[in-house]
């Protein structure tokens, strides 16, 4: 079967739209839909406040990040945009070591700034020396996704940045809107990136990637001869989010389209809803918090804050 637009061999074939596209028409189309969400995000937030001068793109080394860092470094140069990489060591031994070489490798070859923090700079030790002296009940992404957000938070405040691009897929931004429904939790899925205003204190997310498959990012990255770091964190197999993950993955199978279907529910839901309520600030350390009293940095941190 042909390409939808040419005659050429296609490289894949939407289920979801039922489109075959080739090469040529295939990355055509993601940087399109990249470009649409950029466009959506950026106008909704300078709606609300000053024009972007100076953006950061999260930079892990892999393929996500790495894809979104090519995809905005082009848009960004467009407008005229200052841009900068910041990545986050969580202090994994034999993970993020390789990837943070990859991010510096791709940030040198586009000429782009990398600024790396780490959760030393946090709590005065890495991650795996955290769940040795501090176990978690459950999964250690839930220890580790506090300490990267604000280290993330931290940075791009510190890089003087408008907004914080974020590499998360169609998959990742579903799973989640699944996750929240599940918990009933319609405070988070109003909070979910990206945001839609500014908030004292928070740095607001950017997902231009939110509605290209994670498989499509993958492929887009082969294609393009993108270097990237295709490890796997050696916690994620104890992820929360696995469950989340697999229950949709046979959604879509049964009935294409539903990773987008929940998207678009959420962006609906949120569109009736209030503008989300200020943040309150940490009695403890002054960083905004997402509900009354201590952030969950503080509550589960704060012995060890540097």
């Amino acid at each position: 079967m042909d390409c939808r637009t040419c005659t050429s061999e296609p490289v894949i074939s939407r289920r979801y739209s039922g489109e075959h596209l080739c090469r040529r028409h295939f990355v055509s189309a993601v940087e399109k839909t990249v470009r649409r969400e950029l466009r959506k995000q950026v106008a909704a937030l300078e709606t609300n406040g000053a024009p972007l001068r100076r953006v950061a793109v999260a930079l892990s080394g892999g393929k996500d990040s790495t894809v979104a860092l090519h995809l905005v470094q082009v848009w960004a140069g467009a407008r005229r945009l200052e841009l900068v990489a910041l990545a986050v060591d969580e202090g994994i031994a034999g993970y993020r070591p390789p990837a943070l070489e990859c991010a510096r490798r791709c940030c040198d070859a586009l000429g782009v700034e990398l600024r790396v923090s780490g959760y030393r700079d946090l709590v005065g030790m890495g991650l795996d020396e955290l769940l040795q002296m501090q176990p978690p009940a459950g999964s250690p992404c839930s220890p580790c996704g506090i300490l990267r957000r604000r280290a993330l938070n931290l940075a791009a405040r510190d890089a003087g940045v408008d907004a914080l691009v974020l590499g998360h897929n169609l998959d990742d931004c579903a799973q989640t809107v699944l996750m929240n429904h599940a918990r009933g939790d319609v405070a988070r899925l109003q909070r979910m990136a990206p945001h839609l205003h500014r908030r004292p204190g928070m740095v607001p997310r950017l997902l231009p990637l939110r509605r290209i498959p994670e498989q499509e990012v993958y492929l887009l990255a082969l294609l393009q001869g993108w270097e990237f770091h295709d490890g796997d964190c050696p916690h994620a197999a104890k992820a929360q989010r696995n469950l989340f993950r697999e229950l949709l993955l046979q959604l879509e199978q049964a009935q294409p389209g539903t990773r987008h279907g929940l998207l678009r529910g959420m962006d609906r839901l949120r569109e009736t809803l209030a503008s989300p309520q200020p943040l309150a600030n940490c009695p403890t350390c002054g960083e905004p918090a997402g509900g009354e009293g201590e952030c969950q940095f503080c509550r589960q941190f704060g012995a060890f804050a540097v």
